[in-house]
């Protein structure tokens, strides 16, 4: 589109009293693009989120109670299968024939 010369947007309206009203209309057409700024922005936010959630993730303790060592129960002291075995004894805490302290007690 060839651009408009002043003449042609600018409509007199009135003229009173040495008071000179005009109508200027204007028409703006965005583009159906992101500009690099908002680009950059959002990957701004993300880089920032990554980051939190990994400082999160690495300092976490003390945020949740419990042992984070030991998954099953063979390390808890107690025959938790009744075999009258516990843990390092107990065959079931036993998988490939090497005591798992984060295995589960069961029967073999």
């Amino acid at each position: 589109m060839a651009d408009a010369k002043l003449s042609d947007i600018v409509e007199e309206v009135s003229s009173e009293d040495g008071v000179r009203t005009v109508k200027v209309e204007i028409t703006h057409k965005h583009e159906d693009r992101s500009s690099a700024t908002t680009w950059a922005i959002a990957i701004g936010v993300v880089l920032i989120l990554g980051i939190g959630l990994f400082y999160i993730a690495d300092n976490s303790d003390g945020l949740l109670p419990g042992e984070d060592s030991v998954v099953g129960n063979c390390a808890d002291g107690i025959d938790n299968d009744n075999d009258n075995l516990v843990d390092q004894n107990d065959p079931g805490c036993r998988p490939n024939g090497v005591y798992d302290k984060e295995s589960f007690e069961s029967t073999s």
